[in-house]
């Protein structure tokens, strides 16, 4: 499986790009300063986020961008097996295809911090974070919602969308509180670990989808 990072790309911007990941996911974009990202990267030039990258913004929004085109070919190439095997049986199968990419992003051995940085930077820069995926890197999340709708012909098409918002939400929610949680060396967290949890959380975006119409 392809994970963030598994380029060919010098050293020192690799260095940058996990150090600004980590301390992004943990203190949001508006609490780490480019010096403290060079300093965490080992660079002694204080300047190298702007000598590598330009500046801060265009280093969020190729963070943006690595992580949100791996997660998008993962859903379209799921998505892309399953049509060509019929479709889907069963809601939870696309539910799956929602969840599963999202996570393992980091290369083997490092913690996992992605979706934490997303979601803190789409609630503090929702525009920042929607313009770095250019509505190109988000097809597969599309794809998914579409067929989504077609599970919840029961209820309006405003609850629908309403729906959609709350599945985004908990998604982001809930994979970033995962993370958080595994990447806490000082105790074992014998929920997230459980490969059933995941699945767990599968039938519990199903259920949102399969809830009755509120009118």
């Amino acid at each position: 499986m392809v994970r963030l990072q598994e380029k060919n790309e010098s050293d020192a911007v690799d260095a940058l790009k996990r150090a600004a990941l980590k301390l992004f996911a943990e203190r949001g974009v508006d609490g780490v300063t480019v010096r403290e990202i060079a300093a965490a990267a080992g660079q002694r030039n204080h300047g190298a986020v702007g000598y590598h990258f330009g500046s801060k913004a265009e280093l969020i929004r190729i963070l943006v961008v690595d992580g949100a085109s791996l997660i998008d070919a993962r859903r379209n190439e799921a998505l892309d097996a399953l049509m060509a095997a019929g479709g889907p049986a069963e809601l939870e199968e696309i539910v799956r295809i929602l969840v599963y990419p999202s996570i393992d992003l980091a290369p083997r051995g490092e913690i996992e911090c992605y979706n934490r940085f997303v979601v803190l930077l789409s609630m503090a820069h929702r525009d920042l974070f929607m313009n770095a995926l250019e509505d190109r890197w988000n097809t597969g999340y599309k794809r998914c919602v579409e067929m989504l709708r077609g599970w919840m012909t029961h209820i309006p098409k405003r609850e629908q969308t309403e729906r959609i918002v709350f599945i985004e939400a908990y998604l982001g929610g809930v994979l970033s509180a995962r993370e958080t949680r595994l990447a806490d060396s000082t105790r074992t967290h014998s929920t997230w670990s459980n490969d059933r949890v995941l699945e767990h959380f599968v039938q519990t975006i199903a259920a949102i989808v399969r809830a009755p119409t509120m009118d």
